[in-house]
């Protein structure tokens, strides 16, 4: 019955979602950082998208997974995220695993 009534209430869709997550990313960390996956989550009193925050590198692609946002399902605001320092400290560790296939790919 409450995940009848959220998505009654939904106003923002995943495509919005990612752009908010997006904007955020691009606002606030590096580059080589974009928006992942996302899933929406109903809690009893609000909705929102997880949107995963992923590594990437150019002709390598997604390296990993370094954290989340969370987006509002309703206003469309951001209403948490993974620290910045501990996505950038899991990026780190991400690409020093996969360094040699990173470089490989970027010859």
């Amino acid at each position: 019955m409450i995940e009848t009534k959220h998505r009654m209430m939904q106003k923002i869709d995943s495509t919005t979602a990612l752009k908010t997550a997006n904007k955020f990313i691009l606002e606030n960390m590096r580059d080589r950082f974009s928006a992942g996956s996302l899933k929406r989550v109903i809690f009893p009193t609000r909705e929102v998208w997880i949107v995963s925050v992923v590594l990437t590198y150019p002709k390598k692609g997604i390296i990993g997974e370094v954290g989340a946002i969370a987006v509002d399902g309703e206003t469309g605001e951001i209403v948490g995220w993974t620290q910045i320092e501990e996505m950038e400290t899991v990026a780190k560790d991400l690409y020093e695993g996969k360094k040699s296939e990173i470089k490989i790919a970027n010859s």
